[in-house]
């Protein structure tokens, strides 16, 4: 009998099995990308989820981006805004969440919905679809992420990709990349004042605390 544990767990062992190490990481229970490409610090990994709907599953596989730099500057301004602004805000566990279907369709309200899985054999046909998407249009897109510059035009490409954190994320990346200078001078020029209450503290944040000096 299927279930969510069941159909993560195949598609998990069949994506390891169809690619190996030229994607995956083989020491990992994880789907982490081994990225031998990868000249960045961002670590990758497919996270497949699934949600029951009346007694079958929706599924869906998800890129996501972990940093090191940007989840430790967005602790401190949770850190921060929560002081200022009394709030309870908790902090992030990833850079970015992109899912297959998104990445697929442009990120267009055209993109593909999730998957239903029904039975065994929807599963193997979930499966062959993450596999066609890895070996095309999601894989090339993932490859941009193992570079500075190609990160940063792939946030321009997209202004909605990182959601409420976009903010911090790009001054991350932009001052990786450029320098804390250039980064404070985008931030700078910002007109932050319409924005929701979240976003704008962000800058407020980073104008105030990290480029405080420069």
């Amino acid at each position: 009998m299927l279930d969510s544990k069941t159909i993560r767990q195949k598609v998990t062992e069949a994506l390891r099995a169809h690619f190996g190490a030229k994607w995956f990481k083989p020491d990992s229970t994880r789907l982490v990308i081994a990225g031998t490409e990868n000249r960045t610090d961002f670590i990758v990994e497919i996270d497949i989820y699934t949600e029951r709907r009346y007694g079958d599953y929706d599924c869906s596989a998800v890129v996501v981006i972990k940093w090191k730099k940007f989840l430790n500057t967005f602790k401190e301004f949770i850190i921060w805004y929560n002081k200022v602004y009394q709030a309870s805000a908790q902090p992030l566990k990833s850079f970015l969440r992109a899912s297959f279907n998104g990445i697929e369709g442009d990120f267009s309200a055209k993109s593909r919905d999730a998957f239903l899985v029904e039975n065994e054999e929807h599963v193997n046909i979930f499966i062959k679809q993450c596999i066609d998407d890895l070996d095309g249009k999601v894989g090339e897109w993932i490859k941009n992420w193992f570079t500075w510059t190609s990160a940063l035009a792939t946030m321009d490409d997209n202004e909605n990709l990182c959601g409420s954190w976009r903010d911090t994320a790009y001054f991350c990346l932009l001052e990786r990349i450029q320098g804390r200078e250039a980064a404070c001078s985008w931030a700078q020029a910002l007109d932050s004042e319409s924005w929701p209450e979240l976003q704008a503290a962000q800058i407020r944040y980073l104008r105030s605390e990290v480029c405080r000096g420069t």
